[in-house]
C-alpha cells in the first residue's frame, strides 16, 4: 500500500485560521495528504507554577481538547487530520524534533507580520528552520492566498553556488508538481553572475572580458533550456537573469507578482555550524512572498545523527 503524503502544520496556541492553516488545508486536499496539526506552546510562568502545585498535565489536556475542536472543523472540509499539543522550547528545536519523528513530505508555517519597511520579516525560529529543517519547508506570508497562483523556481544548472546537481532536479520537480496541483503558472530562473554593473567597472579599476561574458551566458542558457526540456517547461517560461543572484530573484519575484519561490538551500560549514548559503540568505532577507525551501539529498540523515534536544511534553 502506498503511504499517504503527510503535511506537518506548525501553529501556535491562538488556533486561528491563518494563511498557513488555509494553505495546509488546501494542499492536503489536493495532495490527498494527512494533515499533521501541531500546536507548539510554551509559557514560562506556567512551567514555573508547576513547582507550586499547578497541574500542567490538566492544562495540556484542556489545550488538546481545544485543538481537537479546531481539527474537527477542518475534518468537515474532507481533510484527514491528526493533532497533538507539544509543550517545550525553543520552538525551532521542537519543530525539528517533530519533523525528524514524522518525516513529513512538507512542513508549513506562518511567517511573522511585515515590518513598516514592507520586508518579509522572519523570526529567530524561522531563520533556524530555514537553515536546518530536515523536510521541505514552506513559510507563508501574512497576506497569502490559500493557494499560490504564480510560482517561481530558482535553479543553478551549472552548480556555481555550491548546490548539489540533484537539488536542481528536486527544485524543478517540486515546483512543477505544486503548480499542477494548484493550477498555478510557473516560471524558472537561473542567475548568471559574472560582471558587475557597468557603473562599477571604473570604480573597480578593470574592464570585463565581454567575449567571455557572452560565451558564459550561452552556456548558462544551454544548461537551463536543457533542464527545462527534460521537464517539459516551455522556453518562454525559462529566464536567464544577470547580476547578483539574490537581488535578481527578489526583483523578478516582485516584478512578476510571484506568490511562491521554490529554491534549494545548502550548508557550507559542516553540521556543527550551519549556514544557509549567501544566495538563499539574501533572498529570504528581502523576499515579500512565500518561500518553499529544499535541502540536498542526505541532509536530513546527516543532521538527525547530530541533533540533540530535550524531549518535549506532548498531549
Amino acid at each position: 500500500m502506498t503511504k499517504r503524503p503527510q503535511i506537518l502544520l506548525v501553529i501556535d496556541g491562538t488556533l486561528e485560521r491563518s494563511p498557513a492553516v488555509l494553505r495546509a488545508i488546501s494542499l492536503a486536499r489536493r495532495m490527498d495528504a494527512v494533515l499533521q496539526l501541531r500546536s507548539f506552546e510554551y509559557i514560562r510562568s506556567l512551567e514555573q507554577a508547576t513547582k507550586h502545585g499547578f497541574d500542567l498535565d490538566a492544562y495540556l489536556k484542556g489545550r488538546r481538547q481545544r485543538l481537537e475542536e479546531f481539527a474537527g472543523r477542518i475534518r468537515q472540509e474532507q481533510v484527514h487530520v491528526e493533532c497533538r499539543v507539544i509543550w517545550g522550547q525553543p520552538l525551532a528545536e521542537q519543530v525539528i524534533l517533530e519533523t525528524l519523528a514524522l518525516k513529513p513530505d512538507l512542513v508549513i508555517k506562518d511567517t511573522r507580520a511585515e515590518t513598516t519597511l514592507n520586508r518579509a520579516f522572519y523570526s529567530v525560529a524561522d531563520w533556524r528552520l530555514l537553515s536546518v529543517c530536515p523536510a521541505p519547508l514552506m513559510l507563508v506570508h501574512p497576506r497569502s492566498a490559500s493557494v499560490p497562483k504564480h510560482i517561481l523556481a530558482a535553479v543553478d544548472p551549472l552548480d556555481e553556488h555550491d548546490k548539489p546537481h540533484s537539488l536542481n532536479d528536486d527544485t524543478l520537480n517540486t515546483a512543477l508538481t505544486l503548480a499542477a496541483q494548484c493550477g498555478s503558472e510557473l516560471d524558472v530562473v537561473n542567475v548568471h553572475e559574472f560582471i558587475p554593473p557597468a557603473g562599477e567597472w571604473e570604480y573597480l579599476g578593470w574592464m570585463p572580458d565581454l567575449t567571455l561574458y557572452d560565451e558564459l551566458s550561452k552556456i548558462h542558457a544551454e544548461k537551463l533550456y536543457k533542464l527545462g526540456r527534460r521537464y517539459g517547461v516551455p522556453p518562454g517560461k525559462m529566464h536567464i537573469l544577470h547580476g547578483n543572484p539574490a537581488r535578481c530573484i527578489v526583483d523578478f519575484a516582485a516584478d512578476r507578482h510571484i506568490d511562491l519561490v521554490v529554491m534549494g538551500s545548502v550548508y557550507r560549514t559542516g553540521l556543527d555550524h550551519l549556514l544557509i548559503g549567501s544566495t538563499a540568505e539574501g533572498v529570504f532577507d528581502h523576499l515579500g512572498c512565500d518561500v518553499l525551501v529544499l535541502k540536498p539529498e542526505g541532509f536530513a540523515a546527516a543532521f538527525a545523527a547530530n541533533f540533540e534536544v530535550a524531549k518535549p511534553k506532548a498531549a
